[in-house]
């Protein structure tokens, strides 16, 4: 099955292209950009500050700062987006309706109640492995601030989305037509989907290093947890849209507290 491809009219002037790409590509910058200062403003500048190369500057610059590589990989994962996920099938409702195409916005329910769900058994995963790993015993739960909370859903539902599900897998997709003509069908889709959910559980490894040591298996349990949680979101994208994935990704995060507050 080839892609219905949506591309950028060739008999549109040159301004008319560049809005095909601009309008949709800053559109999500600026609502990525939401997540990113969420997640500036729960940085713990202690922790950089401390570090041996941190620069002596004010505050603000050195939240800034910690968000720059995010950024820049959120605006890759958008462009990768913005150009190539209508040649492979795969749908935005915000790109589609700013291109003045039709679309239609993904029901909210499957996706958030997956979502939940998904949060709610991770979370008891989590607990079982700490009782195994433990000998019995399970860390405390701390529960995130109202600030903690904002950044992890509108960061992991919005940015991560961006680079990881638009970006990434965006691009694998269309590696994988560019190299057989066709778009991946259920099984090359589904591998693919679940090879981006495991660079999505190993990019929470330095973060999960900071808060305690981490050995092989808490290595293997941070990694493969996310990547459960990764291939619903990888599915929801694939199948309904980026806005069903990223309504995923987001009540996930209520899920996990949920079942952390539960067992």
């Amino acid at each position: 099955m080839r892609a219905a491809l949506s591309v950028a009219p060739s008999g549109v002037a040159g301004q008319g292209r560049a809005m095909w790409f601009q309008k949709p590509f800053f559109a999500w910058i600026a609502i990525g950009a939401m997540g990113l200062l969420a997640l500036a403003a729960t940085i713990d500048l202690t922790f950089l500050k401390g570090l041996p190369e941190a620069p002596d500057l004010p505050d603000p610059v050195l939240r800034l700062l910690a968000i720059t590589q995010p950024f820049v990989l959120m605006a890759a994962g958008t462009a990768l987006g913005v150009l190539l996920s209508g040649k492979v099938g795969l749908t935005s409702w915000l790109t589609a309706r700013l291109r003045g195409e039709p679309a239609r916005f993904p029901s909210p329910v499957l996706p958030v109640a997956a979502g939940l769900v998904g949060g709610i058994l991770i979370a008891l995963a989590d607990r079982w492995f700490y009782h195994v790993y433990s000998g019995g015993e399970t860390p405390g739960t701390a529960l995130p601030t109202l600030m903690q909370g904002l950044a992890a859903i509108t960061y992991g539902g919005i940015v991560e989305e961006l680079m990881l599900r638009y970006g990434l897998l965006t691009l694998m997709f269309w590696a994988a037509w560019k190299l057989s003509g066709r778009v991946p069908g259920p099984v090359l889709g589904t591998m693919l989907v679940i090879v981006v959910a495991l660079l999505f559980g190993l990019g929470h490894l330095p973060a999960m290093a900071v808060t305690a040591p981490l050995d092989a298996a808490i290595a293997i349990r941070t990694i493969l947890l996310n990547a459960v949680l990764g291939v619903l979101y990888g599915l929801f994208y694939w199948k309904r849209g980026l806005e069903a994935g990223m309504m995923a990704h987001m009540a996930s995060h209520p899920g996990l507290w949920i079942g952390l507050s539960l067992f």
